[in-house]
């Protein structure tokens, strides 16, 4: 799979525009809802809002994909 390492700082993911993304990229963030308008805008979809424990079994293995951890998840507030 090809996914980049954010080395536990979700800033990484800020400076790219959709198109930057590997194709696995892009297939995990569509789980957490993402898709290139929203990504392209920074307008976060609704999963952005969710506490880890809400995320359903599928989004959280999306998220844990993209190198997040609860931890993380949790703490991150998008800019």
């Amino acid at each position: 799979m090809s996914v980049r390492d954010m080395r536990g700082d979700p800033r990484v993911w800020e400076g790219l525009s959709w198109d930057d993304l590997s194709g696995d990229e892009k297939e995990l963030w569509a789980v957490l809802g993402w898709r290139q308008d929203l990504w392209d805008a920074n307008k976060a979809p609704a999963t952005t809002d969710k506490a880890w424990k809400d995320l359903t079994y599928q989004e959280q293995g999306a998220a844990m994909g993209l190198g997040f951890t609860e931890g993380i998840w949790d703490g991150f507030e998008d800019e």
